[in-house]
This record gives structure tokens, C-alpha cells and sequence, in this order.
């Protein structure tokens, strides 16, 4: 099963990238997570085996040109089904006991051109992945729309589109929603985090109208004090019933073979 968060920037899509995994990881699952987020934090959402941090794979231009055959090729062509295998050791590292974290991290400054083959990088590191070895996938991606524009997502079975109270954040979820369909992905589903308390819950839904919310985590002031404390956030008590639900929602829409 591979999972994308979507939304707007700023809603928490790493928290809950970084929270989703790990309940998956409690759960007995092997957990791949994916930072597809040019700000690549999802590290610091995750607890991490080693004290080593990794150079996300769009800082090594070495590796990307390599992959996608950038620079080889003739007329700016590249490779499309890149062969990713032996990259991976030099982007893996190890959260929780033995699952893995791959760093992509995509970014550039003004006027460097444009993803193409970092897109196609990223396509064939969740089109390669091999079910038994893995049961779930977690992918955090960047703020707004591109993965989802550019069709990198399509190799994904569910999006969450992340929602906090307000109108902006529920407009970019029917946006999400829309071109997650136009890609052929069937299951997209809100996910609403920071409200706090019933009326910011019932405002969202009704803005949602007939779209039900698949979550609640509402606002834990535990969640921002790890963040200024630079640490991953435990998982707050309140949370786990909902996590729990959730993991359950996507595992029964979306059946993990090899899971438990």
C-alpha cells in the first residue's frame, strides 16, 4: 500500500506522514518512508536509528544525472524507467528498529530549470517497490499541487489530503481530490489536523459537504513543542485511537499483502 499526503503548505503533512509511518511500524508492518518534500524534514518526524543525516538524492546531481542519464543523452532526452537500485544505500536510512527512510528532497533555486528528471527519479522509486519486501509506504510531499500535476503520485494507492480549519486549506483538498482522480487514483480522503474542538470540526465538514473526513488529530500543543525542540514528537495518547482507525481504513481499501 502506498500513501501520499497532499495539501496546503503549512497543514502538517510531514506530522502526519511522520505519524502515520510509525503507527504502521507498531502495528507490525514494514514501513518504507519517502521525503519527497523539497524542505526534506521528514527525518526529524522519525525516530532515527543512527545520528547521521543523509544528503537528500536532489543535492547530488551526480546520482540524478547518473539515474536519468541527464547529460549523456542526446537534445536534453532522458531516461523515463531509471534504475534506481544502486542509489538507494547512499539515500537510505534506518527509523524505528529497521524500517527505512528515503531522502529525495527536491529543490532548486530561481531559474534552474525545471524536475523533469528528478520526477522521473521519484516515479520509479514507487514503481519499483516490491510488495512482500515492504507492506506500506508513506510518501510526504511537497506543498500544493506538482507531484500531483506532474502525475508523480499516480504510482500511489490513496492520497490524504490534509486539511486544517479554514476555507484556503479545503479548497486546495478539492483540488487535490480532483487531479488525484484525473490520475486514476480512487481513493482520496480528508484528514483534519490542529482544530480545536467540535465547531472547527463541524465547519470543515460542512465545507466538505458529502466528502466525510477519514481523521481527526486535533490541535496537541505536545506536537509543537518537539518541533521547537527539534526532536520527533511522541505520539500523543489522544491520537492513537484515530491513527489506529486510520491505518485500519486504508488497510482494508487498500489490502497490504504480506501485512498482518
Amino acid at each position: 500500500m502506498k500513501i501520499a499526503m497532499a495539501g496546503k503548505g503549512g497543514v502538517g503533512k510531514t506530522t502526519l506522514a511522520g505519524l502515520l509511518a510509525r503507527t504502521l511500524a507498531e502495528e507490525g508492518y514494514r514501513v518504507l518512508a519517502i521525503d519527497a518534500d523539497p524542505d526534506a524534514n521528514l527525518a526529524s518526524a522519525l525516530p532515527l536509528d543512527e545520528d547521521r543525516r543523509v544528503t537528500p538524492l536532489a543535492a547530488r546531481a551526480d546520482l540524478v544525472d547518473a539515474l536519468s542519464g541527464r547529460g549523456g543523452l542526446p537534445g536534453g532526452m532522458m531516461l523515463l524507467n531509471p534504475d534506481i537500485g544502486a542509489i538507494l544505500p547512499e539515500i537510505r536510512q534506518s527509523w524505528g528498529g529497521g524500517h527505512a527512510l528515503l531522502t529525495l528532497g527536491w529543490h532548486k533555486g530561481g531559474g534552474q530549470g525545471c524536475y523533469c528528471a528528478e520526477n522521473a527519479v521519484l516515479k520509479r522509486v514507487l514503481s519499483s517497490v516490491i510488495p512482500g519486501a515492504t507492506d506500506a509506504v508513506v510518501v510526504d510531499s511537497e506543498a500544493g499541487l506538482e507531484h500531483l500535476s506532474r502525475g508523480t503520485a499516480a504510482a500511489v494507492d490513496a492520497v490524504l489530503a490534509v486539511v486544517q480549519p479554514g476555507s484556503r486549506s479545503v479548497e486546495t483538498a478539492f483540488a487535490i481530490r480532483g487531479l488525484a482522480r484525473d490520475l486514476g487514483i480512487r481513493h482520496v480522503f480528508p484528514v483534519l489536523v490542529g482544530d480545536r474542538g467540535d465547531a472547527d470540526l463541524e465547519a470543515v465538514q460542512a465545507a466538505l459537504g458529502d466528502w466525510p473526513i477519514l481523521a481527526r488529530l486535533p490541535w496537541d500543543d505536545s506536537i509543537r513543542r518537539a518541533d521547537l525542540d527539534g526532536r520527533p514528537p511522541d505520539i500523543p495518547e489522544s491520537f492513537r485511537p484515530a491513527l489506529r482507525r486510520l491505518v485500519l481504513s486504508l488497510a482494508c481499501l487498500c489490502p497490504m499483502k504480506g501485512a498482518p
